[in-house]
């Protein structure tokens, strides 16, 4: 079996992964319309409890989430914060962001069903046409969810080494957590491979 089968087949099964990313350290990783409220726990437990949810262009457009920066030399992923408009209480626990998450990873959500600001940050995968030209982890977890059969939507939230608490788990921390959980891993560039990519 494949990495990318493993990894698909534990995220189709409502399961974490690892997601070791561009800069040494590391995501936990759910399929956001797969998510659930001890996925959730897992993921702010072992994590640094900043929970970000990976969408497509498209879908930030249909659900009126900008960027919160319009300018600089870079472009910015990191989209308004929002909560589920109902069915939350503080929008900050467990339960309450599973409930955003799978409300940003369905269609049929509309804009009136997201409060803003909240407490789940909403990650635009650039670009949105399918070419990932500089893929970090926004673009590996919407890739990943559409491997898994989901819908092209993935929360994440980063590792927190436990050597160190003040800090994140590096790569070897992290694969050491995925064997200790049998959980698979996978990195960024084994899922774009260099060629794959494209200078924007």
């Amino acid at each position: 079996m494949t990495f990318r089968a493993r990894v698909a087949g534990a995220l189709a099964d409502g399961h974490p992964v690892i997601l070791l990313d561009e800069h040494g350290t590391a995501e936990l990783m759910v399929a956001a319309a797969l998510a659930t409220t001890a996925s959730l726990a897992f993921l702010i437990r072992h994590g640094s409890g900043f929970v970000r949810v990976a969408l497509t262009g498209q879908a930030c457009d249909r659900l009126g989430l900008p960027p919160v920066t319009a300018g600089g030399p870079h472009r910015c992923a990191q989209a308004v914060a929002v909560d589920a408009a109902d069915g939350v209480s503080t929008g900050i626990s467990a339960a309450d962001r599973c409930r955003t998450a799978r409300l940003l990873a369905d269609p049929a959500t509309e804009r009136g069903q997201l409060r803003r600001p909240g407490h789940t940050v909403p990650l635009r995968a650039w670009p949105t046409d399918g070419v990932f030209d500089e893929p970090g982890v926004a673009e590996a977890g919407v890739e990943l969810a559409r491997l898994a059969g989901a819908e092209p939507a993935a929360v994440l939230c980063g590792l927190v080494s436990r050597r160190a608490p003040c800090e994140m788990a590096g790569h070897g921390e992290a694969l050491a957590f995925a064997r200790q959980h049998d959980i698979p891993a996978v990195s960024v560039t084994e899922l774009f491979p260099a060629p794959e990519r494209r200078a924007g």
